[in-house]
């Protein structure tokens, strides 16, 4: 029987988080777009362009600029009802929008083992979100809840499949996903059917 590995296993290294300035200054003359808890549900929905943009230094950049594959994770500034822990994942679409991208100093980022796909691991952790288990790790500091990150990482365990396995799981939840985007942006761009009526009947 196989050893439970945990997803702190997974993880190649992390990458912290930086607010930088809102305006360019002496030191940070780098405008970047940076990721906030907030942005999150944005950046899952493919709004690439509603990230914030701030200054950082270069050699800020150089140290926490996140690539291709990387994972947000919000660790602070949960409530009673919604718990820190959301994901988001940076994809290659993302990254054409916003070359230069790193998170606020709200979140955590994350890169991947070779051996585990990134988009996979992203699922997973938005599965384990949706289940309250992050609660299960979250300290307060003046109300505001923090999600121990490391923590939480080494307690929840995770089974490993082959990669081509992870991969094939990946593609099918984009794929539903993608979907679902579709809907959705269908049903926005449908007229107001009782706008038409209204109209209809005033006309009459």
């Amino acid at each position: 029987m196989s050893e439970q590995l945990h997803i702190s296993d997974v993880i190649l290294d992390y990458i912290s988080g930086d607010w930088g300035d809102d305006k360019p200054t002496e030191e940070n003359t780098v405008k970047v777009a940076c990721v906030r808890g907030a942005d999150i549900n944005d950046v899952n929905a493919s709004k690439f362009n509603s990230i914030p943009t701030r200054y950082i230094s270069e050699g800020t950049l150089q140290r926490k600029c996140l690539p291709v594959g990387s994972i947000i994770i919000e660790k602070s500034g949960g409530t009673n009802t919604q718990s820190t822990g959301r994901v988001a994942y940076i994809s290659k679409e993302c990254k054409e929008v916003n070359e230069k991208i790193i998170c606020s100093n709200f979140c955590v980022a994350f890169t991947v083992k070779p051996e585990w796909d990134a988009r996979y691991i992203y699922n997973y952790l938005q599965y384990i979100y949706t289940t309250g288990a992050f609660f299960n790790y979250e300290g307060k500091t003046s109300g505001i809840h923090n999600l121990q990150v490391e923590q939480a990482f080494a307690a929840i365990p995770i089974d490993y499949i082959p990669k081509e396995a992870q991969e094939k799981a990946a593609n099918i939840l984009a794929t539903l996903d993608q979907k679902i985007a579709l809907n959705r942006q269908i049903n926005q761009n449908l007229p107001d059917h009782s706008s038409a009526m209204a109209a209809v009947r005033c006309a009459a």
